[in-house]
């Protein structure tokens, strides 16, 4: 009998044969969603694609003062997501396979309380949103949030319309080459901008129907210097930059949108060294202080327009005078709180990284952290 046995043996005959005591039995397990805290200006919400495992993306909830994990939710493949007007409900607009990364393709809505991240809704959803990075704007709502805005591509643009109350599509609108939307605060309409220098704009009727379908003429060139898609929202009006560094305002409010004159960000001895913008959502905005942010890299150059900032430029809007230029982490992005104490948040990719400024004119940062994920490309704040 080897060793092992011996002792074995010695023990149970030690017992006297007395039976071993009962264990108690555990408590079942009971799965619950918590409530997140109370709401506060400095809530992100950080979506990330997950490039490595991209059928099963997330979108993390983070309280911006001290970087601590709020909460998350499970996105599926190529994900886009936004919030309603009121902060109250998060969507998300994605795609599932039969066999995880082929197979029959399907896609929904889902519709998550913002206050418990608990699903409430599960929309279904035609298979032809656009399969890319999770930008602003690929995924927006009507302002008064009635409708829920998804951008399609199937490779051919169309944007389609899904009325929140039904939980139904109510109309798909062709919008050939055309991408991403910009839906109007204080009107019943979104623009796209379109790879021929212009930019269309749709009329909704109260059911969600097309009534009209207008055009600028040519404002920008694409070929020489192309917008970056991303912009930053005030009511009606987007403010974007610019691959070569100059920003250009636009209001949508009406039938038709209204470019105004494109200003340059770089002094020029600075233009001369080629700062310019770059990343997957290089422009922010306070509102309220009209405080414009854009990250920016050195020796820029054609197709350089996706690397990271080192630095982020200050701007008063309604002067378009730079105020500051503060150095950053590499940075693909940057969004803002609102309201009276503002908290700038630069991002990276790489690392899943957040550094976090106080939101002034000066800019003083004051923490970061990393490892929030995958590949993230995209946050809104609360």
């Amino acid at each position: 009998m080897s060793p092992k046995r011996v002792v074995l043996f010695s023990l149970l005959a030690g017992l006297g044969g007395t039976a071993l005591p009962a264990l108690a039995e555990l408590p079942v397990d009971t799965i619950t969603v918590s409530s997140l805290p109370a709401p506060h200006p400095y809530r992100l919400y950080f979506t990330d694609v997950a490039l490595p495992h991209i059928s099963d993306g997330k979108l993390t909830v983070i309280d911006g003062r001290n970087f601590k994990v709020e909460g998350m939710v499970s996105t599926g493949a190529f994900a886009q997501t936004t919030l309603s007007p009121d902060r109250s409900e998060l969507y998300v607009v994605t795609t599932y396979y039969t066999k995880l990364n082929r197979g029959v393709r399907s896609e929904e809505i889902l519709v998550y309380d913002a206050k418990t991240l608990a699903l409430k809704a599960e929309l279904p959803y035609p298979a032809r949103h656009a399969q890319a990075l999770p930008y602003v704007g690929t995924l927006r709502t009507s302002g008064d949030g009635r409708f829920i805005i998804v951008q399609n591509a199937t490779p051919a643009t169309s944007v389609g319309i899904v009325d929140r109350q039904s939980g139904k599509m109510v109309s798909e609108i062709q919008t050939p080459g055309c991408f991403i939307v910009y839906p109007a605060q204080t009107t019943n309409r979104f623009s796209t901008l379109c790879g021929d220098g212009t930019m269309l704009t749709v009329s909704l009727d109260d059911q969600g129907n097309p009534v009209g379908k207008k055009k600028t003429a040519k404002f920008f060139d694409p070929d020489e210097d192309a917008l970056f898609s991303p912009a930053a929202q005030d009511g009606d009006t987007y403010h974007f930059v610019t691959y070569k560094g100059n920003v250009v305002s636009i209001n949508v409010a009406g039938e038709t949108a209204v470019p105004e004159k494109a200003w340059p960000l770089a002094l020029p001895s600075e233009a001369k060294q080629n700062w310019r913008p770059g990343g997957s959502q290089p422009v922010a905005l306070h509102k309220e202080s009209g405080t414009l942010y854009v990250g920016l890299h050195p020796k820029g150059l054609e197709g350089s327009h996706k690397n990271p900032a080192s630095e982020i430029w200050v701007y008063d809007l309604k002067a378009k005078s730079r105020l500051a230029r503060v150095k950053t982490p590499h940075a693909v992005g940057l969004a803002v709180s609102q309201g009276v104490a503002p908290r700038l948040f630069a991002f990276n990719a790489e690392g899943a990284s957040i550094t976090a400024f106080d939101g002034g004119r000066k800019l003083k940062k004051v923490g970061g952290a990393n490892g929030f994920g995958d590949t993230p490309t995209q946050m809104e704040v609360q």
